[in-house]
């Protein structure tokens, strides 16, 4: 038997076992395009494969074609486990249904490129939708006592790094929805990317929101007592809305002259608004100094 008799063998048996695992869905779509970018390694074994053919060293071209065959059944199972809510060419849905011993949530998310949507809450604990042609995040969700705790991660490029993107022009890559029943403390991490926070019906007690060179819009409620949030960016664009009726304090010097026009006091602690000391909803904003523009209206 010749290695190219091997190879073409190996190959087809390869091919045949990978459809039946993706057709029985103990793999996803992902593994294919994994392959596909990984391709021009097969043309550099064969390369090799051709040119001990023949020679005193041809036990080198079997090994080339075993070498494939493993590798192969190696990034399928790497990029593809995982089943079809991975499947980076579905659109996907995770739903925690609302569980009443939760007193407190806590939401992590690392997002990476990807632009997120939160708008308004909902009857679940946690809902999210995520887009076709998206990598899928990571998925962690665990409960302490009354508190749960839910880490969204977006999955490395395996073997893309990051090379290949499919733009559709979606309005958002991930959408998520919060539990409107109970209060959470949510931090948010990106770069480069659109973020759309509608969170005013949503009761966040703490905000941490950390993404550089990305356009960023929040709204905030007034169903916390106190609310606390810190923006970060560097040369990221902020429009921030706050309910009129709330106290608001604002740390961020460079942003003084903008503030003062709005009608804001200076103190040693930041700027304040008229309600701050007397209102029973209050807002303490921190603002990173080195975004690039930053906004404030009211609703």
């Amino acid at each position: 038997m010749t290695p190219a008799k091997l190879r073409w063998g190996l190959i087809f048996i390869q091919v045949g076992i990978l459809i039946l695992l993706r057709n029985f869905e103990v793999l996803n779509d992902n593994f294919w395009f994994e392959m596909a970018v990984l391709s021009p390694v097969v043309l550099i074994a064969v390369g090799v494969e051709k040119i001990f053919t023949k020679t005193k060293l041809q036990f080198i071209s079997y090994l080339t074609s075993i070498a494939l065959f493993i590798g192969g059944f190696s990034i399928a199972f790497l990029a593809g486990a995982g089943g079809m809510d991975e499947n980076f060419f579905s659109e996907t849905t995770y739903i925690k249904d609302f569980d009443p011993s939760i007193k407190k949530l806590s939401a992590e998310l690392r997002f990476n490129n990807t632009d997120l949507t939160i708008r308004d809450s909902g009857s679940d604990l946690i809902y999210g939708k995520f887009d076709e042609f998206t990598r899928k995040p990571e998925i962690n969700y665990e409960i302490q006592d009354d508190q749960a705790k839910i880490s969204l991660i977006s999955r490395k490029h395996n073997y893309l790094a990051g090379a290949v993107k499919i733009d559709l022009d979606e309005p958002q890559d991930w959408y998520l929805r919060f539990s409107e029943d109970i209060p959470i403390d949510l931090e948010c991490y990106g770069d480069e990317n659109d973020i759309h926070l509608n969170l005013s019906t949503t009761q966040v007690e703490n905000l941490k929101l950390k993404s550089d060179d990305a356009k960023i819009y929040i709204k905030l409620g007034d169903l916390s007592p106190l609310l606390k949030a810190s923006i970060e960016g560097e040369d990221s664009r902020v429009r921030l809305r706050l309910p009129v009726n709330i106290g608001v304090r604002i740390s961020g010097d460079d942003y003084g002259s903008y503030l003062k026009r709005l009608g804001l006091i200076e103190t040693d602690s930041g700027f304040i608004n008229k309600y701050y000391d007397s209102a029973d909803v209050k807002a303490d904003i921190e603002l990173d100094e080195r975004l690039g523009s930053f906004s404030l209206d009211y609703f």
